[in-house]
């Protein structure tokens, strides 16, 4: 089954930041990327789906710099969901070590086939506000606690904290996009997928076990058959509309 609905291909970006000392506070400028996750969804020849989850830190000295890592990890002209903060704090980054080349970053920095998951529910949002509404459980750390926790030699509680951020992207882009879009592809055809790669990695990463535990990732589970089914139906050319998932009505 493939749908009409989602992307083929789709990514999601998280960062962990540090503060910048003399800029101005609460701005782009004060913020240091030094790690990021990069989640990328691709659409098989069956309809199902491949999860690639790559987590990059700030390299040493005399190594490649984060957002040429990023840059490498993304993939070209795919949707990203990312926040325009985020966005805006990896340009500033980028454009402070002009030896390098990203021109993927480049265009994201631009706005092109950037999805800023907090707009899809109009200005003003709060995206940590935003998730926990919607049941989602973000992680999203301030950039002064990553700084007590950041080191280039242990390096994975900032990856986490950025892979945390990257995975409640995707899961509050699948709420936008099913809300917009009226019909259910967008949550299962992300959730769904995400959860079992996400379950693999658990063991290493136990910052994940509160976004496993979420209402959302259950739904996507339990309903997981009923999705399938409707889209069978769908597929072939059954125009009934999917309705509600309270009840074990799953669809009509």
């Amino acid at each position: 089954m493939k749908s009409q609905i989602v992307p083929p291909v789709i990514q999601a970006v998280g960062l962990a930041c540090v503060p910048v000392v003399d800029m101005p506070p609460g701005t782009s400028l004060a913020r240091k990327p030094v790690a990021a996750a990069i989640i990328a969804l691709v659409e098989r020849d069956d309809g199902h789906r491949d999860v690639t989850i790559k987590c990059v830190t700030d390299a040493r000295d005399m190594e490649f710099p984060l957002p040429v890592l990023v840059n490498d990890a993304l993939i070209a002209s795919a949707p990203t969901i990312i926040t325009q903060r985020d966005c805006d704090a990896l340009a500033i980054e980028a454009a402070s070590r002009r030896f390098f080349s990203e021109p993927t970053l480049g265009a994201l920095g631009q706005g092109q086939d950037l999805v800023d998951p907090v707009a899809m529910f109009s200005g003003g949002r709060d995206e940590t506000t935003l998730c926990r509404r919607l049941g989602i459980p973000a992680n999203l750390v301030p950039d002064s606690d990553v700084a007590r926790w950041w080191s280039r030699d242990t390096p994975l509680a900032v990856e986490d904290v950025a892979l945390t951020a990257a995975v409640s992207r995707v899961m509050l882009w699948a709420h936008g996009a099913s809300f917009l879009r009226g019909l259910p592809d967008a949550f299962f055809e992300m959730l769904i997928p995400l959860r079992l790669r996400l379950l693999d990695m658990e063991a290493e990463h136990p910052g994940l076990k509160p976004l496993l535990a979420s209402r959302p990732f259950h739904r996507a589970a339990s309903f997981a058959s009923y999705y399938r089914e409707y889209r069978a139906k769908r597929d072939a050319g059954d125009e009934s509309r999917w309705l509600t998932f309270e009840d074990g009505q799953s669809y009509v």
